[in-house]
This record gives C-alpha cells, structure tokens and sequence, in this order.
C-alpha cells in the first residue's frame, strides 16, 4: 500500500534538537491536539531493545540459580517443591521480570510527545505495577502447580535443571516485556477474561470428582475443595485486573471530564464490584461467620452492578440506545433469575450463582468495551519529509 508524503519546512536548529536529519522521512501523528515526530522504523528499534532486555536479565538470574546450586553442592534439583527449580524461576523471574515491566514501560513513558499523555501514564504506573507483579507471580505458581502435577517428583542434574530454569526465565522475562509494550485496556480486559475462564475452569476440572455442582458454586473456594487456592486466587487477582482496567480507562477520561458526576459514579460503582470480586475470593464460603461475610459481599456484587445497569442512561453519557437497552435486559435476566431462586425455588443455588456472576461479569466487561470506543481519542498520522 502507497503512501502519501508531504513535505514541511523546520527550523534547522529544532532539527538538529530533535536529532532528525535534512530530507528524513517521518511520521507525524495528531493526538489531543499534540503533535508527535517519529521515525517510520522506530518500533523495529524499540523490539530490538525489549529483546536485549530480556535476555540480558535472564543470563544474571540464570548465572545466580547455577552459583547458589553449586555452592550448596546440589547435584539433583528437582522441578518443584520447596529449594527446586520452580521456587527459583517464580522468585528471580518475579525480581528481574518486574525490572524489565517498570524499565520498558518508563521508556514508553518518556517517548510520549504529549504532556497529558505522560502525566496519565505516570498516574496509571503505580496501579499497572502492582497489577502486573500480582499477576505474574500467580500465573507462574499456577504454571509449576500443574507441571509438578504432571510430572510428580521429577527431579534433573546440575547442568539440565540450570538449562530449564533458563528457559522458564526466558519466557517470563519476555512475556513481562511485551506485557509493558501491549499494555491497553483492551490488553488487559483479554488478560481479565483469561484469567476469570482460564482459573475457575481449572478448579472446575480439579473438583470434578467431588461433585462440586451438588453444593453451589462457591464451594471451589471452601476448605472441603481440592487446590481451592486456585479458584480463591483467581477471583482476587480478577478483582486486582478489574481495578486496573477501572483506572486504566477512567484516568484519561476524567482528564478530559474533570469533576464530571456521573463519570465518578459510574467508576466509584465498578470499582466497588471489582473490590466486592476479590473479596470474594479472600473470604471462603466456610462454615461459620465466613459464610455470612462471604454471602454479603457476594449480593453487594450484584447490588453495585444492578445499580449501574439500570442507570446507564444518567451516568454515562452518549451511551447509545442498544447498549442502554442490553443493559434493561441484562438487569431483567438478573431479576427472573433472583426470582426463580429465592421465591419460585426452581433454580439451585449453583444455578443460580452461575446465571448471576455470567450476566455481570459479561454485562461489566461489555461496559468497558463501550465506554472505551465512546471516549478513545482520534489519532491521525501523516508521514512527511523534512525540508
């Protein structure tokens, strides 16, 4: 595909400040009013940076993992457990990949043209670092849980177990990397839903032969389910991706709507059914006053989702007519459904837990979707040659 280029008169001295040469191809991109200068090969750049930079942490890692094993003359290292190579890959490859997320991301940072753009980005960073680090090392445990699940009391040489750590590192340090480079909101709204379907599926699976149907839902996190950590983890690390994906999407907004009502609203609401998610996950559905605690939370979930649903159309504004009317009926769905439970009794409580988180969680993250495409800033680029 051509394209079309345009020629453009600059002061030689704000050239020579820029470090763009006389007759150089660039692109210009319009964003917020802000106009930013790059080199049409500027991204090649930047990969061959983001890949220096995951390797080069990986052979520190890997050089301490081989030094730490040989002082303690360990000549067998087995794949998990306590001192193996997976409780070295998740403690190093959360040390040196969080130092390549917070490196690459502040180079991201700093290549901003606008001033709003990079106030907004330092604003998120605190957020997106807790997020990522959390996630990281949940994802990580998780991975050397179902290896060692796989391959029970494996165990390999000095020299093989120094070549797996490598490679595990690798691919963690890497993964943190791009995770800096794609972070957006509808990176991290994919990074939520394979988190929420990739972590209940598997303490579906692993639960399957104590019928966990028959009891409800919630009873993959009590203490009678097997590895209830995962499904416990899994709604509280949601609720830490949600919270991100809040800030993520609301910042640049309120940037742009100071002091808007509705918009504070509508986020102190989803805000509260993503800390009500994670409190769900940090409080089992026990016996006892963890019951109670844990039902409460649950219908304050509903409660604060309910809420917005029905007033859409006063805290979102330019909400178009479809999605205010999926929203009436997602919010009828969720009634029929409490009514069919609590006064016809037809549906079961694992039904009925089931229906509700569905609608809400799917309700929610179209939501996020909506507003994202209602306020996303048009960007415009033009490639020019310098004169």
């Amino acid at each position: 595909m051509s394209k079309d280029y345009y020629q453009i008169n600059v002061p030689k001295p704000l050239l020579e400040k820029i470090g763009i040469a006389h007759g150089e191809e660039v692109e210009i991109t319009l964003k917020n009013k802000a106009v930013n200068i790059t080199r049409p090969n500027q991204e090649n750049q930047s990969e061959d940076i983001s890949i220096r930079w995951f390797l080069f942490p990986s052979l520190i890692s890997t050089a301490i993992f081989f030094l730490v094993a040989y002082y303690q003359q360990r000549s067998i290292i087995p794949l998990t457990g306590s001192n193996s190579i997976a409780t070295s890959v998740i403690l190093l490859g959360e040390i040196s990949g969080m130092v390549g997320f917070i490196w690459t991301h502040v180079q991201q940072t700093r290549q901003l043209s606008s001033p709003e753009d990079r106030r907004v980005a330092w604003r998120l960073t605190p957020t997106l670092i807790i997020a990522f680090a959390t996630m990281q090392a949940f994802i990580t445990i998780g991975t050397f849980w179902a290896i060692g699940y796989l391959f029970q009391n494996a165990s390999f040489d000095l020299i093989t177990a120094t070549i797996l750590f490598f490679m595990f590192i690798s691919i963690t340090n890497f993964l943190m990397i791009y995770s800096a480079l794609l972070a957006s909101t509808t990176y991290i709204t994919a990074l939520l839903v394979l988190t929420i379907v990739g972590g209940v599926l598997v303490s579906m699976v692993t639960n399957s032969q104590l019928l966990w149907w028959q009891h409800n839902f919630s009873f993959l996190g009590t203490n009678q389910a097997q590895f209830s950590w995962t499904f416990n983890a899994t709604l509280m690390i949601s609720g830490l991706i949600w919270i991100t994906l809040i800030d993520y999407l609301f910042v640049p907004i309120q940037q742009r709507f100071p002091k808007n009502w509705r918009l504070i609203t509508l986020r102190a609401l989803l805000t509260l059914d993503a800390l009500s998610l994670a409190c769900i996950g940090a409080i089992p559905n026990n016996q006892g006053l963890f019951h109670i605690l844990h039902d409460s939370i649950a219908n304050c979930l509903i409660l604060f989702t309910a809420i917005p649903m029905i007033g859409l159309k006063v805290l979102l504004p330019n909400a178009t007519k479809e999605f205010i009317t999926f929203s009436y009926l997602t919010a009828g769905g969720m009634a029929i459904s409490m009514t069919l439970f609590y006064i016809i009794r037809y549906l079961s409580l694992t039904a009925f837990e089931i229906i509700a988180l569905a609608l809400a969680i799917s309700w929610l993250l179209l939501l996020m979707q909506h507003i994202h495409k209602l306020f996303q800033t048009d960007i415009h680029s033009y490639f020019v040659r310098i004169e």
